[in-house]
């Protein structure tokens, strides 16, 4: 596909006009569809669950696209920009904000087709564009450096002021998981990921979600609403309901860890583990446990030991009836493998309902 330069005045093509390839709203508490999940497929992982459910979610009035999210707030976070200066959502509040992910080094699609309609859409707003907070966050903490993020910003143009956060991969993981983005070290050292832009409110929360796909005048337009009417602007539009379940998938050392955790009654949850080398092989006679916490809420650690999933499964490890309460878990999942001198730990983030 030939892209427009940025300062040609063409629009990226949108797929998302109504009635034609208009992406569905997807299930919330799971992952993004990507591009590359095909590759992601080939390579031997798990595919990348979808993000939105168009059941019981509505488009924003204001647009034929993108997810409303009902003004939930977005995940805390503390990272550091380009220049080393400390970022916290915090530090955002007092105008919008526009938030991406981006892989500096990425050999696919996504992220210079998201850097391209970032500066449409930024094109669109005209003044109001330095009236909003541009972030991108990490989504390759192996490669990304300062100077490889400036290098890609120039490379692709990006006009606006980015604010450009890196971090260790333990820092960001969480980050990721609870708004639903995956990132995965292949094999062959490539971040296979997902991306997509949250447009927060001047209180950084969450009121829409759009895919990569997304049409650069639908989100200036949306963008100059908030600025114009504030959080008020998405008032009585359904947000997305949550999933039932959630799948997300580490890479942990040399294991690529997936983690499905499905509500069961009377406020517990049910977990599997699925374990795999980077070539897709399954991790058989494994020693699997998890530890469960809760942030910031006083409920006891929970240590469990997991057994081979029946009806058998390679690689596949379970335990049902953990007790459970809403709000926002950490899992640790540690993997002792046959001959291992060490288990190898992924910890995972995610929202129970329950």
């Amino acid at each position: 596909m030939t892209e427009p330069a940025p300062d040609s005045g063409q629009r990226p093509p949108s797929p998302a006009a109504p009635g034609s390839l208009a992406r569905p709203a997807r299930a919330i508490i799971s992952t993004v569809v990507i591009i590359a999940v095909a590759l992601g497929v080939m390579l031997g992982f798990n595919a990348l669950t979808s993000r939105f459910n168009q059941t019981g979610a509505k488009p924003a009035s204001s647009t034929y696209q993108g997810v409303p999210l009902g003004g939930v707030p977005a995940p805390d976070f503390t990272l550091k920009d380009l220049t080393g200066a400390t970022v916290t959502l915090a530090s955002l509040k007092g105008r919008p904000t526009l938030l991406t992910f981006f892989d500096s080094v990425c050999p696919h699609a996504e992220c210079s087709l998201m850097a391209q309609y970032l500066n449409v859409t930024a094109q669109d707003m005209g003044a109001d564009a330095s009236k909003v907070n541009w972030v991108a966050i990490s989504v390759n903490p192996w490669d990304d450096t300062p100077r490889t993020a400036e290098a890609f910003l120039s490379a692709h143009q990006v006009k606006v002021h980015m604010i450009y956060l890196l971090g260790a991969q333990d820092q960001l993981q969480p980050l990721w998981d609870l708004l639903h983005i995956q990132s995965n070290l292949d094999c062959n050292g490539v971040a296979i990921h997902s991306t997509g832009v949250y447009l927060l409110d001047s209180q950084t929360r969450e009121q829409v979600f759009m895919d990569e796909g997304f049409d650069p005048s639908v989100l200036s337009k949306d963008a100059r609403l908030l600025l114009r009417e504030g959080a008020s602007a998405f008032a009585g539009q359904p947000a997305a309901q949550p999933a039932s379940a959630i799948a997300l998938t580490h890479t942990a050392g040399a294991l690529r860890v997936q983690l499905t955790a499905q509500p069961g009654q009377n406020g517990t949850y049910n977990y599997a583990v699925q374990a795999q080398d980077c070539a897709g092989k399954p991790v058989t006679d494994a020693t699997v446990t998890m530890d469960l916490t809760m942030p910031g809420g006083a409920v006891s650690p929970i240590h469990a030991t997991l057994k081979p999933a029946q009806p058998v499964n390679l690689g596949a490890y379970s335990v049902n009836g953990l007790a459970s309460k809403a709000g926002e878990w950490m899992v640790t999942v540690n993997v002792t493998s046959q001959g291992a001198p060490a288990p190898v730990s992924a910890t995972f983030a995610f929202l129970a309902t329950s």
